[in-house]
């Protein structure tokens, strides 16, 4: 593993609904996105890292942190873009060959570098092409479908006990890719797919304040500055 050449990658539009400016906004003295980049820049693995945004605070924040940046054009910044899009200009735009794609959002930021630098391993060792970050999930999910309600990850006549259950929700904190892999499927995620999985509290995602709050909780929990 010594001589891969790894990237992450750092998505941070500068528009958000429900918070704004939301990553930049104050985490326990420190902009959200810089939990991310921290995180990258302490893995023994990561070589480069590039953030890639429409916004111009935020990429002179990221050139402040010593990170490459790419600028994000307009028409792959809005609400209907899939951050793949984001990934494959930026990619394109270094014009330079890694073995993998660490994509990483700024708004999971109790991810660390422990977790990074095991699960770039876990795709390596297990030779798989692309791999997802999870959670355990004892939930049982319904959908609603042509008026009806039905369940989607059990069967009503065959309910099984919450501790037997083996579900798996994507965080969204770590996804790592193939670069052959993500141009070919447009999709962070294509060919030999594995997870890895990761623990409840750190899987928080940023999505409204009081995700904010419990972020900072959790830090001053573990001490985490």
């Amino acid at each position: 593993m010594r001589n891969l050449k790894i990237l992450a990658l750092i998505p941070a539009r500068g528009n958000s609904k429900r918070i704004k400016n939301k990553n930049l906004r104050n985490l326990n003295g420190k902009p959200l996105i810089f939990w991310s980049i921290l995180a990258a820049k302490k893995s023994k693995h990561i070589k480069e890292i590039c953030i890639t945004s429409d916004s111009q605070t935020i990429l002179e924040y990221a050139k402040k942190q010593k990170v490459k940046t790419i600028i994000r054009p307009k028409k792959l910044a809005n609400d209907t873009i899939h951050a793949d899009e984001a990934m494959i200009h930026a990619y394109q735009s270094l014009n330079e060959k890694y073995d993998y794609i660490v994509m990483l959002q700024p708004t999971s930021p109790l991810r660390s570098s422990k977790h990074i630098d095991d699960a770039i391993k876990k795709i390596f060792y297990s030779k798989k092409d692309s791999l997802l970050s999870v959670c355990k999930n004892s939930k049982f999910i319904w959908k609603k479908k042509n008026n009806n309600f039905c369940p989607i990850n059990y069967n009503i006549k065959k309910r099984p006990r919450h501790q037997d259950v083996n579900f798996y929700q994507e965080n969204g904190a770590i996804y790592i890719t193939k670069p052959n892999v993500l141009l070919k499927n447009k999709n962070r995620l294509g060919g030999k797919i594995n997870v890895f999985i990761m623990d409840q509290e750190s899987s928080l995602d940023i999505d409204n304040l009081s995700d904010l709050k419990k972020a900072k909780d959790y830090m001053i929990k573990k001490n985490i500055s």
